[in-house]
């Protein structure tokens, strides 16, 4: 059975993983801690509680976490765990940075059973 849970992870993690007592993978695109504007979350943090708030919830096994590649490596020191694969997300947006890094920790993606094609954007054909 799936399921996806919309809310905050540090208040829904605990209780779930005591109903799991299985193994389970998080997968997040945690806020970025650059001072967006959320209606119930405080997106500027001093960067050493914002990390050491992602190492609790990632203390708790495998997980798949979207974010800026320096910040990955900050994850990884942070969870003393190096990820298993990164991956480059590449889109076209209105921002200065236009790609994130996928990055799986405990776990390692098998991506011969999901695929698309390559698309350049520039290619006219």
């Amino acid at each position: 059975m799936r399921k996806i849970i919309n809310g905050d992870c540090r208040e829904e993690l605990p209780s779930l993983i005591r109903k799991l007592k299985k193994d389970f993978v998080i997968v997040t695109d945690v806020p970025f801690n650059i001072n967006y504007h959320y209606d119930k979350y405080k997106d500027n943090m001093e960067e050493d509680d914002y990390y050491e708030m992602l190492g609790e919830v990632f203390s708790y096994g495998a997980f798949v976490v979207i974010h800026y590649p320096e910040q990955i490596y900050r994850i990884a020191f942070q969870v003393g765990e190096f990820p298993e694969r990164v991956v480059s997300w590449v889109y076209n947006s209105n921002t200065p940075r236009q790609h994130r890094d996928i990055a799986f920790f405990g776990i390692k993606p098998d991506f011969r059973k999901v695929g698309q094609p390559y698309k350049n954007l520039n290619d006219r054909e």
